[in-house]
């Protein structure tokens, strides 16, 4: 039986369409989920700044009957997973605070990834893949803690004959915008806090009639304006320290539905690039090393 759009998915698709008030009540669920699944209707007002009656007609606005339903909806989203630490404690015993803090990180990581999964929009992310398989060009944009995304996106790109880009807000990369052309690819990927370089980057490509995809955490990211597919993953905000899980899962995800795309082409690249390891000793071959030992 095929399920239709989870609330996550319904709030983050119309989120272009909402008004003001209704794009902060939609911050607020996206943003913490599992705790707005339990606000009153005067709670999710008051933490959104808006009225009861503003709450209630955003409920309709996603598809539901009514508030009931919209937290109905959201608590069953909720109690159904079960949680890692969960698990976990089912099957030994978590025997201090700071062992629970320590599996509580792990679950955090669990729970961006399922909330990733539950707003993702599939048909968007198809489309993704199609624009980079046809691409000439792929510019990846990125700054600050995101470079090391960027970098991994970047490297495996490589080993799939992409000609790729990569824009960290450096002098030499910002001199590198020229190459910048129509019906080229440019990927922002951003989070809050977000980096004035990638904006105006995107910005950039934009003007020069590029294909824009935007990687970022929320639908009021300013990275969404300019993108024309935007695949949404969160990294956790409750802490000085993003987690890159998650879009660090996002991007593996599109690198191989990009190698399912061109199998042949990448089976012919990387054995290429294997006999030039091979010839470079680029790898160990612990047989080998265990044999001199």
């Amino acid at each position: 039986m095929e399920h239709g759009p989870s609330a996550l998915q319904r709030i983050t698709q119309l989120y272009a369409q909402m008004s003001p008030s209704q794009r902060m009540i939609a911050d607020v669920i996206l943003q913490d989920p599992e705790t707005a699944a339990f606000y009153t209707v005067s709670e999710l007002a008051a933490r959104a700044g808006v009225s009861d009656s503003t709450v209630t007609r955003f409920a309709t606005f996603v598809g539901c009957s009514g508030f009931p339903a919209l937290s109905r909806e959201l608590q069953e989203l909720v109690r159904s997973r079960l949680t890692t630490s969960e698990r976990f404690q089912l099957s030994r015993a978590v025997k201090t605070d700071e062992h629970r803090t320590i599996i509580q990180f792990f679950e955090d990581d669990v729970q961006n990834i399922t909330m990733m999964m539950e707003r993702m929009d599939l048909e968007s992310f198809e489309r993704t893949v199609d624009r980079l398989t046809k691409a000439n060009t792929v510019g990846i944009v990125c700054s600050r803690s995101s470079v090391a995304l960027g970098l991994f996106f970047e490297f495996y790109l490589h080993l799939l004959k992409k000609d790729v880009v990569l824009f960290t807000g450096e002098p030499r990369t910002i001199d590198l915008l020229h190459r910048v052309a129509r019906d080229d690819v440019m990927v922002g990927i951003g989070f809050a806090r977000y980096s004035r370089f990638t904006v105006e980057c995107l910005k950039y490509g934009k003007r020069k009639g590029a294909h824009i995809i935007a990687l970022t955490d929320y639908p009021s990211s300013p990275l969404v304006p300019y993108a024309d597919e935007v695949l949404f993953t969160p990294t956790g905000i409750a802490s000085h320290l993003d987690s890159f899980v998650a879009p660090l899962s996002l991007i593996t995800a599109l690198l191989r539905a990009l190698a399912n795309r061109t199998s042949e082409q990448l089976a012919e690249g990387l054995q290429a690039l294997e006999d030039i390891w091979q010839d470079f000793h680029v790898y160990i071959d612990p047989k080998k090393t265990m044999a001199n030992e």
